[in-house]
């Protein structure tokens, strides 16, 4: 398997030794995800962590019946409920392929063990879970104190892409708009 990608990634927090690499790739295995095939289903503990290498998925809550996207994830990222994993309770999620999909995927119970085995692990766990908490910070503050026009602003001039890869209702529902409004930002001069 070609486990490339995710070594490269890990390199940017800590060169991992050929064993610390060969003890990694030992509990690694590639899935394949069909368009809404669930990574992780709402009601059940997370048990896995992924690495995407191609594809998108989105983090989805069902409130009263209505579906909020509240996440994206796509190629070079990690993919998983870290709530779920660690604390043992069932996911209040589900994450949900976008597209076809392929992903690295581990047992999270190894992958916590893997952590715990040497100094280079744990630092490379402890960069992951900072990247982490940083991220979900920065989403916080946006879903609170920014306006739908701009987290609009911010995709567009982050990842101008997700317009051609994702459904514009879904894109629309995880900006906290409707696609009519989403369509008049994308389309001006309409």
């Amino acid at each position: 398997m070609d486990y490339l990608p995710l070594k490269e990634y890990l390199d940017n927090f800590e060169k991992l030794s050929q064993q610390q690499w060969e003890d990694l790739c030992s509990i690694l295995c590639l899935r394949h995800f069909k368009r809404k095939e669930q990574f992780q289903s709402t009601g059940k503990i997370c048990n896995t962590v992924g690495f995407i290498l191609e594809g998108c998925f989105r983090s989805v809550k069902d409130l009263n019946g209505e579906e909020r996207t509240f996440e994206f994830s796509i190629e070079h990222e990690f993919i998983t409920n870290y709530y779920s994993i660690l604390t043992q309770k069932p996911s209040a999620v589900d994450i949900i392929a976008v597209e076809p999909s392929v992903v690295i995927c581990a047992d999270a119970a190894k992958m916590m063990a893997l952590f715990d085995s040497s100094f280079t692990w744990q630092k490379i766990g402890r960069r992951l879970a900072e990247q982490a908490a940083c991220h979900y910070s920065e989403r916080l503050i946006s879903s609170f104190y920014e306006t739908p026009k701009d987290r609009y602003d911010r995709l567009m001039a982050t990842l101008p892409n997700m317009f051609l890869r994702i459904p514009h209702h879904i894109l629309a529902n995880y900006l906290g708009m409707t696609k009519e409004t989403l369509s008049r930002l994308r389309n001006p001069i309409r």
